[in-house]
């Protein structure tokens, strides 16, 4: 099943469990810290990748680029963990292709042999606004997480690699490393 745009939006409940998510990882104290740190940047009248965009990069000033990069990886990894204790195994190669389009993330992932690519990422044109490449923000790390903890599960990798960007096809790719 093949989806040609996005269908899915980032709305308030997806942030609100992604938020969740973090609590977990991090300690509801420091992200009621950074949440704090950007509630007079956020207004009603923006896009959730925009919200997603500006809570990962307070994240990036409070616990350190490397400590936000860690942080945001986890949260993609929690993610498909909880996405695959929602469906049984059979499906999970549905769910990976499609759950990014149905939160409003990217238009689908796209596994192949030994790897996968997040097509149409709605958040590359803010990381272009703001003159940063691919996997040089946090909110990238959440993408490459939510990959790695279906293909750890699926594929039995020890993780997986950002390997590069195709501008053109607008895709990223990630290779399967299983030693």
């Amino acid at each position: 099943m093949s989806n040609n745009k996005i269908k899915g939006v980032i709305t308030p409940e997806v942030i609100n469990f992604l938020i969740s998510l973090m609590s977990g990882i991090i300690g509801e104290r420091a992200v009621k810290v950074v949440l704090g740190n950007i509630k007079g940047s956020i207004s009603k009248d923006l896009e959730g990748r925009e919200i997603l965009f500006r809570f990962a990069s307070e994240l990036q000033k409070t616990l350190g680029v490397k400590g936000a990069f860690a942080t945001m990886r986890q949260v993609g990894r929690d993610l498909a963990k909880y996405l695959m204790k929602q469906y049984p195994r059979d499906e999970w190669d549905e769910v990976l292709e499609n759950a990014l389009n149905d939160f409003g993330f990217a238009r689908k992932i796209e596994k192949k042999r030994d790897r996968a690519y997040i097509c149409n990422c709605v958040f590359y044109e803010i990381l272009e606004k703001n003159n940063l490449g691919p996997i040089e923000h946090a909110i990238c790390w959440a993408g490459w997480g939510f990959i790695e903890g279906f293909i750890k599960e699926m594929e039995g990798a020890k993780c997986i690699q950002w390997k590069s960007r195709d501008f053109e096809k607008e895709i990223c790719r990630f290779d399967f490393i299983k030693e």
